[in-house]
């Protein structure tokens, strides 16, 4: 059975610093090995540096106002469905009289928006295959059965 004469036990010291930047050591002696432990007081209790012109993590970096590149490689249109197709898919007939394949998009999926043959549509499409478009819209009839 051990006694506590039987082992060396030293109770751990604690160093205060007065340094500009507050450090603590916390320091073991088991046996003759010296291991030391600094810790850094944590970022939000330290103060807010004094030079306003270095970068803070709070501040808030302003929007580019250039379009990002997924939105330049897109034309948009309108068009008047003409048939529909299995899984989400239609046959758009576009103002200017081209016909393409339309495919619904995923915010007209999400809130079931129902669109059948001779609604007017919005379609993105595509710069490089202009055959097939993403339908973002669905443009309202107004009540003498004109479309916009």
């Amino acid at each position: 059975m051990f006694t506590s004469s039987s082992i060396p036990f030293h109770a751990p010291t604690i160093h205060h610093s007065l340094s500009s930047t507050t450090t603590r050591s916390l320091s073991f002696l088991p046996h003759n090995n010296n291991l030391t432990l600094h810790l850094r007081t944590p970022s939000f209790l330290r103060p807010p540096p004094l030079n306003p012109s270095l970068p803070s993590i709070f501040t808030v970096s302003a929007k580019s106002s250039t379009p990002d590149k997924a939105s330049e490689q897109k034309w948009v249109h309108e068009g008047l469905i003409t048939e529909s197709l299995p899984n989400g898919m239609f046959r758009v007939r576009l103002d200017n009289e081209d016909l393409i394949l339309g495919y619904i998009s995923g915010k007209i999926r999400k809130n079931f928006v129902r669109i059948l043959p001779g609604d007017r549509v919005r379609v993105e499409v595509s710069r490089y295959d202009s055959s097939k478009g993403r339908i973002i819209y669905r443009i309202r009839n107004t009540p003498g059965g004109n479309s916009s």
